[in-house]
């Protein structure tokens, strides 16, 4: 018979409200206990206590087990519902009443604390850009199988022009993985948000393991320069809706599947963000290859630079697209792909036939 002792949080050791296990929600059992009582013990966490001691200790640790969480708010402390369902039936008064007592605070990262966080050194991704990666070095297939079973992050980073890691990166997110019989992994991630290496080094399995902050996206702004940030950002809207009108009269199907992934535009009261996502819009993956190279730059700048970057960057392309746009045989090339591909071969032939005639090989 399962005793309320034994249903005890193991942090606050009163009976555990809305149980939080793993972000995966996945239960288990205290061994011990179950030897000593002789039936199942359940060893978790309320989620309030656990969103607590991790908020308090700015770490992304299991308490317990010091296991890698990588949780960033109370929604990402999974409940197990089952087992929550379970010690409302077993103990209706006592449930009842620690749900009623019960406080779930809400879990803010701390940008100033260290966190640890496995690294992928291939390329710069900024957040909202999502990459398909065939993973099957040993090193990364160990930080894989790491971040599956602790919250599915890791920290995506480029090469400098030294071939050593960027100081700045991206937090991931694995949204679909699958594992092949020869334990390599297809691994789909998206950006979450930006953050700058403290200290790096090697890891027993070979990838780098950092410390690292997560600076504010929305960086301290000099207040003589409040003025000019705000000409900055309403100058570069325009151009960015300018930039999105000739691209999507040459790549129509391109822009629209960047823009799906991206997700809407955020406000203007949020520069820095408008910054991030403008930059992802430049710079997609895989590339259009009408911009210049920013996501490196993009991610080590902050504040207003950020922005004024991405804006240098936005008017370089704009010229570029603007000068191909009056070009006659661009129009005429772009006319050309618009067509059904039959009618598209047809005129390229009789196009071709036409020079023969008029330039005819000499012999």
């Amino acid at each position: 018979m399962v005793s309320l002792e034994d249903c005890d949080c193991a942090l606050c050791h009163e009976l555990i409200v809305h149980p939080v296990v793993l972000p995966c929600a996945h239960v288990y059992l205290d061994e011990d206990r179950a030897d000593r009582v002789g039936c199942f013990a359940v060893l978790g966490f309320c989620q309030g206590c656990l969103a607590a001691c991790l908020q308090s200790s700015g770490g992304r640790r299991c308490p317990l087990c010091r296991r890698l969480l990588h949780a960033t708010k109370t929604e990402d402390l999974a409940v197990c519902s089952l087992l929550s369902s379970l010690l409302e039936e077993r103990f209706p008064e006592e449930y009842q009443k620690r749900k009623a007592d019960a406080i779930a605070p809400e879990l803010v990262p701390n940008t100033t604390a260290d966190e640890e966080l496995g690294l992928f050194v291939l390329e710069p991704l900024l957040p909202l850009q999502r990459l398909h990666l065939n993973v099957f070095e040993p090193r990364y297939c160990a930080l894989m199988r790491l971040a599956l079973a602790s919250g599915r992050r890791f920290g995506m980073v480029g090469f400098d022009s030294s071939m050593s890691h960027l100081p700045c990166g991206t937090e991931v997110v694995i949204e679909d993985c699958v594992q092949l019989p020869n334990g390599h992994f297809h691994v789909r991630v998206v950006g979450t948000r930006v953050f700058r290496i403290l200290e790096a080094s090697q890891h027993a399995d070979g990838y780098l393991a950092a410390a690292v902050s997560y600076p504010p996206v929305e960086g301290d702004a000099d207040g003589n320069d409040t003025g000019r940030d705000a000409e900055d950002l309403e100058a570069m809207l325009k151009d960015l809706n300018d930039w999105q009108a000739l691209v999507r009269a040459e790549r129509p199907q391109q822009l629209g599947k960047i823009l799906q992934d991206l997700g809407p535009r955020p406000p203007a009261s949020q520069p820095g963000a408008v910054a991030l996502w403008a930059a992802a819009l430049l710079n997609p993956l895989p590339p259009l290859g009408l911009a210049p190279e920013l996501r490196a730059e993009v991610l080590t700048a902050g504040g207003p630079e950020r922005l004024r970057l991405v804006r240098r960057g936005l008017e370089t392309s704009l010229g570029h697209l603007q000068a191909l746009a009056k070009s006659p045989l661009r129009r005429y090339c772009l006319w050309i792909f618009r067509l059904p591909a039959p009618v598209a071969m047809t005129a390229v032939m009789v196009c071709a036939c036409l020079i023969s005639a008029i330039f005819p090989a000499k012999e």
